[in-house]
């Protein structure tokens, strides 16, 4: 049996808001040296500069 730890998984967007799916890609999105996460909290003074995002 297979367990799910996908954070939209998880926390029930995939299967209620949206269709189950498997991603194509991988997206990672870091502003400075933190990575985020989904649920992660950004502050506007974190926000105020680009994040750098890697599409793979």
């Amino acid at each position: 049996m297979s367990r799910f730890v996908d954070p939209l998984v998880v926390g029930r967007v995939i299967g209620e808001v949206v269709d189950m799916f498997v991603p194509s890609v991988a997206m990672a999105v870091a502003y400075g040296a933190r990575d985020l996460s989904n649920g992660c909290h950004v502050k506007p003074s974190l926000a105020a500069d680009q994040p750098l995002v890697r599409i793979s």
